[in-house]
């Protein structure tokens, strides 16, 4: 019973002297400081901010005459490209990693080609196009992963010419598509995120009825585009 008492007593006063040792390292800062919990950037907020890129484009020129669309046999492809610039302006919400938003853009352009012979020549031109899309991403921290699509809109201009008659007729036409594409980005700082993107836009068919140079055909246009850009906008 003795032995017993004498070890009770020994244990209790080692676990005193353990909890005194630790309450004194403790008061003399030798234990380290818990770990910091890593932060991860936040995609959600509003943003601003400009692009530059290249765009190349494809819209196959098909005759038909105009009474009963009777195929004329010719056709003939072109290829207007041009560099593009403009602005942006979009918002993010992340939840999770994933992150969803929607972006408006608008851009300058110089495109222009022609093409035919000495029985026609359509010629195009396109100024400017934009769009309206929504996104939908995955993040890995400060670099965003996504895929976008929307509402694609332009006006091209067209050129009818009919060389040996010295016949020119021009069209103006205001075009809506959609566009699909993909792109990554990275937040340079907590403001400033840099960006790369892809997409293809599609404006459909449509005709165009000659009425001078053109009279008694008509011509299909099937307008599409491909475009890479750079961007750098400002998260507020």
């Amino acid at each position: 019973m003795k032995t017993l008492l004498k070890a009770a007593v020994a244990a209790i006063g080692l676990l005193s002297a353990g909890a005194s040792l630790a309450a004194d390292l403790r008061g003399r800062g030798v234990l380290p400081p818990a770990p910091e919990l890593p932060t991860f950037y936040n995609w959600s907020g509003v943003y601003v901010g400009g692009q530059v890129g290249y765009s190349w484009g494809s819209d196959r020129a098909s005759e038909f005459a105009t009474a009963g669309r009777v195929p004329l046999g010719r056709s003939f492809d072109y290829s207007p490209s041009s560099f593009i610039g403009g602005a942006r302006l979009g918002f993010n919400y992340q939840f999770g990693a994933v992150v969803v938003g929607v972006e408006g853009d608008i851009e300058g352009m110089n495109a222009a080609e022609g093409r035919g012979d000495l029985g026609g020549t359509v010629r195009v031109r396109q100024d400017w196009q934009g769009s309206v899309r929504a996104r939908l991403g995955y993040s890995l921290d400060r670099i965003l992963v996504y895929a976008t699509g929307g509402v694609a809109f332009t006006k091209l201009e067209y050129a009818y010419v009919s060389p040996l008659a010295g016949l020119t007729e021009t069209i103006n036409s205001s075009r809506t598509g959609w566009t699909v594409g993909g792109g990554v980005d990275y937040a340079l700082t907590d403001n400033l995120i840099l960006g790369l993107d892809y997409r293809y836009t599609d404006y459909g068919r449509f005709d165009h009825v000659g009425g001078s140079a053109y009279l008694g055909r008509t011509v299909e246009h099937e307008p599409s585009a491909h475009a890479v850009r750079a961007s750098l906008a400002y998260k507020f």
